[in-house]
């Protein structure tokens, strides 16, 4: 008798230890799966960073060829606008002169008489209104070109800009890859030391958790049953999954009644 309470107060220290312990191994089990779950969401965060600076990249680099061809064609254009201003400039001074020498014809008119001269002062005096009329347009057209000149060289500094800008995104979008590479290299490595500091699986970690998570899920179904379902059949639906768990579980439960013993 004497030796019995000595015996329960081991037996008690034991059981006091023993579920310390697997508290402790709970504990220890959710905080690893907790983290590897944490360093998967960044791993993935990281690896989608990267491809969306890849696709930034890659449609920065279509886009600035784009704008590349925009420009050469709006410098095409303002060179071609450039040359019709001349253009229209030589045919305005060709009006300009026309109308001169239909003058001069017009007084050499006047100067033979009306009867000699009027045929050549009628035609002196429509070609002046012709070479009038003509110069007024070559104006008006010349003023247009002039304001489409300017407009196109506006467009050409706008399109520099766009250009500068879209530069500066494919760099941006190409330092933003490489630094997600870089934080998914990190992540890897972090992955591998803390797998040999802590032992763990992030495999069986991860499985772990989903299966507590599944069996939460299970627990939470059957509570909605409850009083709902006959237990017959509850059992008899349970069965497949209930046995082989039965079976994973003997050997905890057998442990359990040693610790009662």
């Amino acid at each position: 008798m004497s030796a019995d309470p000595p015996r329960q107060r081991l037996l008690r220290l034991l059981r006091r230890t023993t579920k310390g312990a697997r508290a402790n191994a709970e504990r220890s089990t959710a905080d690893e799966s907790a983290l590897w779950s944490a360093h998967e969401r960044a791993l993935v965060r990281a690896r989608d960073a990267g491809a969306a600076a890849q696709r930034i990249a890659s449609t920065a680099a279509r886009q600035r060829a784009a704008m590349d061809s925009v420009a050469d064609r709006t410098h095409a254009l303002s060179s071609r606008a450039a040359e019709l201003q001349a253009g229209f400039a030589r045919l305005l001074d060709s009006f300009e002169r026309l109308g001169l020498v239909a003058l001069n014809a017009g007084l050499e008119g006047a100067r033979l008489g009306e009867t000699e001269g009027r045929a050549l002062g009628l035609v002196s005096d429509e070609v002046r209104a012709q070479s009038s009329r003509g110069g007024d347009a070559a104006r008006e057209l010349g003023a247009g070109i002039g304001q489409l000149a300017a407009e196109l060289t506006q467009l050409e500094s706008h399109v520099g800009q766009a250009q500068i800008v879209v530069a500066e995104v494919t760099q941006d979008s190409a330092r933003a890859a490489g630094a997600a590479s870089d934080a998914e290299s990190a992540l890897l490595d972090m992955g591998d030391r803390v797998k040999k500091a802590t032992g763990s699986d992030p495999e069986a970690v991860r499985a772990i958790a989903e299966a507590s998570e599944r069996a939460r899920a299970l627990v939470a179904s059957l509570a909605s049953l409850n009083g709902k379902v006959p237990r017959v059949m509850l059992l008899s639906a349970l069965r497949p999954a209930i046995e082989p768990l039965a079976r994973l579980l003997g050997e905890d439960e057998r442990e359990g009644e040693l610790e009662r013993e």
